[in-house]
């Protein structure tokens, strides 16, 4: 009989064969341990590192902030727009506090947000989201923008806007603020050869109002619900009845799918 040879065989196998298993030496494992804090050392390390980086570009000459730009500011100047954010230019780039910096500048009510970015070596750009008016409200205090949203705000003095003047009571509550609000920009977005006409709104309640077109002072009574078709009713009436010299005081469009008019006296 041929003899055989053991070709493989483990320590583990070879020591405890036949030994109780309470009396087994254990497997090694990996030392989690050690790794986790080598991992912490390494994380340690690197933030301070960062830190000692960033403290060396705060002292650095090469990065001495030379210019501010802004950027999404058209009713606002450039120079209002620096004026507020308090930042000035001959320190270094990274030595500013740009989350003060930022929170001044949403404080403004024309600004609706701001962001504030570094383009080493020398420059900082200031980019706007401005809070754009579809109306100016004519009020004690002046002219103040109303946005999209329903927001009353004060306008800078260097803004330049071409939209229509918006009068009447109420206006200072919010939901008839937003009620007018959402009519305007219906008309702005919906009938823009329509809205360029418009030169005055007036509303008496929270529910309609009246349009005062630039060519004459014929006056468009609306409902401030689809204010789209209203318009459709208002063109086909003047293609097929009304005629240039008519002594025309108003036209009623708040009734759905007619039109009801009244004459001067």
């Amino acid at each position: 009989m041929p003899r055989q040879t053991l070709v493989y065989t483990s320590y583990r196998s070879a020591k405890t064969r036949g030994m109780p298993l309470h009396t087994r030496p254990m497997q090694k494992r990996p030392r989690r341990f050690a790794r986790w804090v080598m991992v912490a050392t390494v994380l340690g390390l690197l933030v301070v590192g960062i830190q000692n980086a960033y403290s060396s570009l705060a002292d650095s000459e090469f990065f001495r902030m030379a210019r501010i730009k802004v950027r999404g500011n058209t009713l606002m100047s450039d120079a209002d727009v620096i004026a507020w954010s308090q930042l000035q230019v001959g320190a270094n780039l990274f030595a500013y506090d740009m989350v003060s910096a930022t929170e001044r500048l949403a404080q403004q009510p024309m600004i609706k947000k701001a962001l504030l970015l570094r383009e080493p070596p020398e420059t900082l750009v200031i980019v706007l989201e401005e809070r754009r008016p579809v109306g100016l409200l004519n009020t004690p205090e002046g002219l103040m923008g109303l946005d999209a949203s329903g927001k009353i705000f004060p306008l800078s003095p260097s803004a330049q806007v071409d939209v229509p003047i918006l009068t009447g009571v109420g206006l200072q509550r919010d939901t008839w603020a937003r009620a007018l609000a959402g009519f305007v920009t219906e008309l702005q977005i919906r009938t823009p050869a329509f809205w360029r006409e418009v030169s005055e709104i007036r509303t008496d309640d929270p529910h309609s109002a009246t349009v005062y077109l630039v060519a004459d002072d014929l006056a468009l009574k609306m409902r401030f619900e689809n204010p789209e078709q209203q318009i459709r009713n208002f063109r086909a009436y003047t293609q097929a009845a009304f005629l240039p010299g008519q002594a025309l005081a108003y036209i009623d469009l708040r009734y759905r799918d007619q039109v009801v008019v009244g004459k001067r006296e």
